[in-house]
């Protein structure tokens, strides 16, 4: 399997990092198109990745047509430099790495399945779907992992009990994410018996406080750790439930949003229907009036 890496943050060498310590894909390329690719570095990284007993082999390139006979593509940001630079201006960087990316994927691998890591995550994937006239499934959004893994530590520490023992499921957008409740489990326990209805609600409202903070806020471990497991479910065919920015087609309109996801060999294989109680259904069609405005507007 063949994994290429389109990027020019901060985010790129753990992510290229964890790809490679999978030892899941025969060969990984980190495709930068500016000139000056630091040597010493993919060097430390081939080094690391022999030490740690992998086979991956390791390129670093600039030509975007490198990108011939990838399985998975994945499209990292740009360093955000908030003294520098607004979040207007980051996120036309962002759309305008999107679109060149999405360019050379369609030239180069128009049957990758591609997994959006640019923030605004579900407007990007969405918007790299349709450049690409992709398959459904094809393309994956990552958004709102932070405040899912946020939402897990914290009833961790809230039960002191391990993380391990804890699922989580939340759904949303770009700008919001909503635990749901009802599916969040400690071994198999509804969270309702083990915590009051007061703290549920004060959690939920801290998940979605510190989603907004995240958005704009680069988490290099944080992401490379979460599309790990993104790699891995695809390449072994895992059949894995991620809540992921997914293809949602709400009547007759399409739109990217953060739902339950099967990930498997095909990328998002199917999206599980949710039993929501009343306020909840309100939250998601409001998540897809706003999605559908704002995604469609690219």
């Amino acid at each position: 399997m063949k994994v290429s890496i389109l990027g020019r943050g901060n985010c790129i060498i753990p992510v290229v990092s964890a790809i490679c310590h999978l030892d899941l894909a025969s060969e990984v390329v980190w495709v930068d198109d500016k000139p000056g690719l630091p040597c010493d570095v993919v060097q430390d990284l081939q080094q690391a990745i022999a030490i740690a007993g992998s086979d991956t082999q390791l390129h670093a390139v600039r030509e975007l047509s490198v990108l011939e006979d990838s399985q998975i593509v994945i499209l990292l940001p740009d360093s955000v430099r908030p003294v520098l630079r607004s979040i207007q201006a980051q996120y036309r960087a962002h759309v305008a790495l999107a679109r060149n990316f999405a360019q050379a994927i369609k030239q180069h691998a128009p049957t990758a399945r591609v997994v959006v890591a640019m923030p605004p995550a579900c407007s990007l994937a969405f918007y790299v779907y349709r450049e690409l006239e992709a398959e459904r499934g094809q393309v994956i959004g990552l958004s709102g992992g932070a405040a899912s893994a946020y939402l897990k530590n914290q009833i961790a520490n809230q039960l002191d009990v391990s993380v391990q023992d804890i699922t989580t499921l939340v759904i949303g957008n770009d700008d919001a994410i909503y635990p749901l409740p009802q599916y969040c489990r400690v071994n198999g326990i509804p969270l309702d018996l083990l915590l009051s209805a007061t703290q549920i609600r004060e959690l939920t409202a801290a998940v979605n406080d510190q989603h907004k903070k995240f958005v704009n806020v680069e988490a290099p471990y944080t992401l490379s750790a979460w599309i790990s497991q993104i790699v891995a479910a695809i390449a072994l065919d895992k059949k894995r439930i991620m809540s992921v920015s997914s293809l949602v087609q709400a009547s007759d309109t399409q739109v990217y949003l953060n739902v339950p996801t099967k990930i498997g060999r095909d990328g998002a294989e199917l999206i599980l229907r949710l039993d929501l109680d009343k306020s909840q259904r309100k939250q998601f069609w409001e998540l897809v009036a706003r999605s559908v405005s704002e995604q469609h507007a690219l």
